[in-house]
């Protein structure tokens, strides 16, 4: 089953609105590799909740990887760079949260909105809080996590009022174990990751060498090696390499293109590495994956 959702990455920032505009909420099943292979990492405005239901998954926020098994969760503030992966040859089924934190933010002088809401928004120097036993407030979170289940599978008239109900509980929970300016820091590193990735959204189909990129970043060559593996969890002609074959699968579902010059347009000159890569990456030849995606 595709996920239309993730298709709605542009690039590395996602632009698709979750729920409805009054109402920005939503939640999502997805099961990893049965319905796509990974998340690559992206970042969005929403906080995000990553509910693992059956076996488990690997979780990257920023440079830090976590293994989120059955009955945990990692959290995820707006912002961020996250992806999720495989863990090894697992199966994993989990729930994707999606909110934005005005939906419980007040009008006004809200104290909780002041006090507790707008630093999860703005605090962007921490990982992924991973809610497991043991940690304080992960009861009370999970029991949320399962009241949203509920609330949502049958939609009743008002279920909004719980689902926000809901959230309040869920983020006072968070609060046991986070709190705003912990780990501080990294915040100029962050932000030239994204404006690296940022250069790979407009530039992808042209030569772009590791050399370039690190000169972006302002490091050595050297440097920008061992810091992009520790950040994004692959080197970076593996990410770049992936970025690409991502487009390419695009251009295959929805257009007639010729397979060269789609190869040609998302960066690669050598049309057997091309294939190479990608049966690789999707288990198939680009024509097998277009005609995969004609027959539905």
């Amino acid at each position: 089953m595709r996920i239309p959702e993730y298709e709605s990455v542009r690039g590395f920032h996602e632009i698709k609105e979750h729920g409805e505009r009054e109402f920005p909420f939503n939640i999502y099943p997805c099961c990893i590799p049965q319905d796509f292979p990974q998340v690559r990492v992206h970042w969005h405005q929403e906080m995000e909740i990553i509910a693992v239901k059956k076996g488990e998954l690997l979780v990257t926020v920023d440079k830090e990887t976590s293994r989120i098994r059955q009955g945990e969760a990692a959290v995820v503030f707006p912002g961020q760079l996250h992806g999720i992966f495989q863990s090894g040859n697992e199966r994993a089924e989990y729930e994707n949260i999606i909110f934005r934190l005005e939906l419980l933010m007040g009008r006004g002088e809200d104290l909780c909105g002041i006090r507790f809401l707008l630093p999860m928004e703005r605090d962007r120097g921490h990982g992924a809080v991973h809610m497991r036993k043991g940690v304080q407030g992960y009861e009370d979170f999970m029991e949320g996590v399962r009241l949203l289940d509920e609330l949502c599978l049958g939609k009743r008239y008002g279920y909004e009022l719980g689902v926000k109900g809901a959230l309040f509980y869920m983020m006072s929970a968070l609060l046991e174990t986070w709190k705003p300016g912990e780990r501080k820091g990294g915040r100029d590193t962050r932000e030239r990751m994204r404006g690296l990735l940022d250069f790979i959204e407009e530039h992808y189909g042209e030569k772009i060498t590791v050399q370039e990129a690190a000169e972006r970043c302002y490091y050595s060559r050297s440097h920008f090696m061992k810091y992009f593996r520790q950040y994004m969890g692959v080197s970076f002609v593996e990410y770049l390499n992936s970025y690409r074959l991502f487009q390419a699968a695009g251009l295959l579902r929805t257009t007639d293109q010729p397979v060269t010059r789609i190869a040609q347009s998302c960066g690669f000159d050598n049309l057997s590495y091309f294939n190479r890569l990608f049966r690789r990456m999707y288990q198939m030849t680009p024509v097998q994956y277009r005609t995969k995606g004609e027959d539905g």
